[in-house]
């Protein structure tokens, strides 16, 4: 029987983020780096930077597909990624904040947990989210 990496792969328990080095060779390196995901973000020793600007998405409406894979739903525009009013195509771009360029949306992953209390990779001050 052929087992998929997806279909085993989980954020919990033997398969979880502290395993993955281990439970596949091509990932090894997940054992190795000292910076690697997941990250445990602490508030007090973030840095405010006066000169950010602030994070703009246009607000177009799009149509697109939405997959449940079991760990994340995932969102995956449709036409281009843009948006149609009277025959004009809009692209729903992302710019500020740190970017540097304009981006085109394409697509969102949002990861969630088997409990509510844990989903994300990522925890700010050792907390876990329902999602990220």
């Amino acid at each position: 029987m052929l087992v998929s990496w997806e279909d085993w792969w989980t954020y919990d328990g033997i398969s979880g983020p502290a395993f993955w080095g281990l439970i596949n060779p091509e990932w090894s390196l997940c054992n190795k780096g000292r910076r690697q995901s997941p990250v445990n973000l602490e508030p007090q020793r973030l840095l405010y930077d006066p000169n950010l600007r602030p994070l703009h998405v246009d607000k177009h409406r799009i149509s697109g597909l939405i997959a449940n894979t079991g760990h994340s739903i995932i969102f995956t525009a449709g036409n281009e990624t843009v948006a149609n009013y009277d025959g004009m195509q809009m692209p729903v771009n992302i710019t500020g904040g740190p970017l540097s360029y304009r981006y085109c949306f394409h697509e969102i992953h949002i990861h969630y947990g088997l409990h509510d209390s844990f989903g994300s990779e990522h925890t700010v001050e050792g907390y876990n989210f329902p999602a990220e």
